[in-house]
């Protein structure tokens, strides 16, 4: 690791580094620039060890193997960063929550309490009539009938892939009702 640094700090080759930054519209000015910076550093150092060519006769060919390497983990990590962030955004303090949501937010999804069951059979109504029929089949399945998406594919003589499209379709529809 430690000849993968020093190639990288000789000769200027961070300017890789920062290509591939500016390649993930990431700037000097963000945040995040300088962390994303030092992996990928570490990420360099690891593609300078991977590459199984004499480094002295391809050093185009590594430079081009270090780049999709870095590229590709850095692309992933802000996709799943991105992604976290979007499923933890919600706070019991932000005004785009009703009372009767956040109420929803604390009810135990098992409970049978009258509450929970008005509450589940509402989202269920509302839910069901943004869906399309195909969508409505898909959740009654799932809901009532408690099927798998194979036992649902088998049911109604379609492919596994239709009933994935349901699915997505509702997940859709419940995200924007929530």
């Amino acid at each position: 690791m430690a000849e993968g640094f020093a190639f990288l700090l000789a000769d200027n080759r961070t300017r890789l580094i920062h290509g591939v930054l500016k390649s993930l519209y990431l700037r000097p000015t963000d945040d995040d620039y300088h962390d994303y910076f030092q992996e990928a550093c570490l990420l360099f150092a690891e593609a300078y060890c991977d590459f199984p060519q004499n480094i002295a006769n391809h050093e185009t060919d590594l430079m081009h193997f270090a780049y999709q390497k870095i590229r590709w983990r850095l692309l992933d990590q802000r996709k799943r960063a991105t992604w976290q962030q979007s499923c933890c955004e919600c706070s019991l303090d932000s005004p785009a929550l009703s009372p009767t949501q956040k109420e929803l937010l604390f009810l135990d999804p098992a409970s049978n309490s009258p509450l929970a069951v008005t509450a589940k059979n509402d989202l269920f109504a509302r839910l069901a009539t943004l869906c399309t029929k195909k969508q409505r089949d898909y959740l009654l399945s799932v809901v009532v009938r408690h099927m798998t998406d194979s036992e649902i594919a088998r049911y109604y003589h379609v492919s596994r892939q239709n009933v994935y499209q349901w699915k997505r379709g509702v997940i859709k529809k419940a995200r924007k009702l929530l």
